[in-house]
């Protein structure tokens, strides 16, 4: 998402509409890995691509994923977008183990081989697609609304 500026938590956690302090505990008990480091006395600062990883945390969560499993896909998600940023859409891949994978959704294999295309260690048990072209446009929306670049009520 390039032209769109850094944010501090706590901007980033209102344009992804998570809870500052949630967020917080959550990063501070190991279970949300993903977040930017930062050192004492100075804010987190979330990139673009970072916004990616926070906005689909805070969906999963609502979709009834524990946190846990909600960080674990999230993170994976996101990882996948900063190295594919062209794609529209990001699959996440798991297995029979609970292990969990991202691709580009256009480099799913066929569901007609599953049992026989390995994810890890063992044969795709489930495949959830994400619209990662939408999350990036409205992320880059709801940026712009935070600092003030466009009219909060567009």
């Amino acid at each position: 998402m390039v032209g769109l500026p850094q944010l501090t938590t706590r901007a980033a956690c209102r344009v992804a509409r998570l809870h500052p302090d949630r967020l917080n505990e959550y990063i501070a008990a190991g279970t949300y890995r993903c977040a930017p480091p930062t050192v004492a006395g100075r804010a987190r600062v979330f990139e673009p691509d970072d916004m990616i990883g926070l906005w689909l945390f805070r969906e999963l969560m609502q979709d009834g994923h524990s946190p846990v499993k909600a960080a674990r896909i999230a993170c994976v998600v996101m990882e996948a977008s900063r190295c594919w940023p062209k794609e529209p859409a990001m699959s996440c891949v798991e297995n029979y183990f609970d292990d969990v994978t991202a691709m580009p959704a256009s480099q799913v294999p066929d569901p007609e081989t599953w049992e026989t295309v390995l994810s890890g260690d063992a044969d795709i048990r489930k495949v959830t697609t994400f619209n990662i072209a939408k999350i990036r446009r409205m992320v880059a929306h709801y940026t712009n609304q935070e600092l003030g670049l466009t009219d909060k009520g567009n």
